[in-house]
């Protein structure tokens, strides 16, 4: 753990550092009065991800980080989906991870295919599974959302980091061998 929070720290220095230089390169060139032209609007984005990496770091739950984490090995890849429901009358479909991003109080968008999936972090507690994530609202109000993945979390490279999750504040189930493999 303390070695993520070690990467964690540089990797958070080096995004300021590149937030900056973002910045200070639009005032430099003055980028900022262009801001509906094509090229801002691009660079826009890419703020708006560098922003997405310091709140994953410093904002989102450890349990939520560690289904982003997971799906970031395998985004972009069509042969690794993920499945999708709304409680368990709506069966949404499956796709490709194409991106994700943070927003204000810990707002999360996954974007599976075409489609958008948003939750707020604070307001859901996580059941983990080898190859599924539960996300169960914590006032109950909202439908649970299930997560279903062919690319098992045994197969990802990050078990180590992520242990703790199982003891988190969040996590209302963890499968018991689900980071046995970590532990050794």
């Amino acid at each position: 753990m303390d070695n993520r929070r070690e990467r964690d720290a540089r990797y958070l220095e080096a995004l300021e550092e590149i937030t900056q230089n973002l910045w200070r390169c639009k005032e430099k060139y003055n980028l900022v009065e262009e801001e509906n032209m094509p090229s801002a609007l691009r660079l826009k984005v890419w703020e708006e991800k560098l922003t997405t990496e310091r709140r994953l770091l410093e904002e989102v739950s450890l349990p939520c980080r560690f289904i982003l984490e997971h799906f970031t090995t395998f985004m972009g890849k069509p042969d690794h989906t993920v499945g999708f429901s709304l409680g368990q009358q709506f069966e949404l479909g499956r796709g490709t991870i194409n991106d994700f991003s943070i927003h204000d109080w810990g707002n999360i968008c996954l974007m599976i295919g075409n489609f958008r999936l948003c939750w707020r972090d604070q307001d859901y507690q996580y059941l983990f599974y080898p190859d599924k994530v539960i996300l169960r609202s914590v006032d109950r109000s909202k439908p649970e959302i299930h997560l279903f993945f062919n690319f098992a979390f045994k197969y990802s490279k990050i078990l180590s980091e992520f242990k703790d999750v199982a003891t988190d504040s969040q996590t209302l189930y963890c499968y018991p061998d689900l980071f046995a493999e970590a532990a050794d």
